[in-house]
This record gives C-alpha cells, structure tokens and sequence, in this order.
C-alpha cells in the first residue's frame, strides 16, 4: 500500500497497486523470446517463442496501464480497469472482505469487492496480492477503517 494521506481536503486517502519491477521484466522477457526467435531462423522456435511473447507482453503492458488498481479519491473507490476508471461511493460498496484460498497445499488470501455499478448492476471483482501489491487483509482493513463495506455480521 501506498498510503497516500493528504491533509485539508482529503482528496486521496490511500491507494495500492503492484510493482512496476515484474510487468517489466514479463515485457523484457517478451521482447527478448521475439529476438531469439528471429535469430534462430527455425520456424518451430518462431512459433513457439513468438506464443510465449503474445502472452508476456500484452500482460505485463496490461499491469503497468492499470496502475494505481485501487485508490481512494475524494471519499469514492476508484476502481481501474483496461479502458476507464470506476468511481464507487461508499454506498454503492455491498462488501469488501478476506478470503482464504487453499490451491495445491497452499494458501493465497484473496480480495472480494462487491459492489453495485452506475447501471445498478452487481460487480463483483477478486484481487490477489500481485493485483494490490500487499497483503489483501490489509487493504480489506484500510477500506473498513475508510468506510467502505464495512458490515457488522453474526458470528
């Protein structure tokens, strides 16, 4: 998390996004599987390293224009997305909260944002550590203490 707090009006309270290191290195690693391809002449190498580049490098361009993933602005969820960016209120926020994953022996603690969109439709988005660039409990407790989802539930 970068905890951005501004003082006075408050316009940005808090923001998390990923590091800019490893959607570098996919982009550098897709632009030199595209060279080695070219030099080895072997249309097998070229496909296969062509491939490997087609997913690398729209990936980690895809990482870095969506940064920052999730920011506080002026007392809204900005939400960034491929094309735009989606202001929530706090109101239209249903729940935001931790889940534990367990895939292949181990855990991952997820993100799940629940939210009503300006169409009034339900949206539901998941985020990982590599999406927030932090641990998802502590953004999930940035963004009760902010306000927003904050439910109280029956144990």
């Amino acid at each position: 998390m970068s905890g951005d707090a501004v003082s006075g009006a408050g316009a940005r309270a808090a923001s998390w996004s990923p590091g800019a290191l490893w959607p570098a290195v996919q982009i550098a690693a897709g632009i030199a599987l595209v060279a080695v391809g070219l030099q080895r002449q072997d249309p097998l190498a070229m496909l296969l390293t062509g491939l490997a580049a087609l997913f690398l490098i729209p990936a980690g361009t895809s990482q870095l224009l969506r940064r920052p993933r999730l920011e506080v602005v002026d007392g809204q969820l900005a939400i960034k997305k491929l094309g735009r960016v989606v202001f929530v209120p706090k109101s239209a926020v249903v729940e935001v909260r931790a889940l534990g994953v367990a895939r292949w022996g181990a855990r991952q603690q997820l993100m799940r944002l629940e939210y009503t969109d300006e169409r009034g439709r339900e949206q539901l988005d998941v985020y990982t550590r590599l999406d927030l660039g932090t641990d998802p409990r502590d953004v999930v407790a940035a963004l009760h203490r902010l306000g927003f989802g904050a439910v109280d539930r029956p144990s």
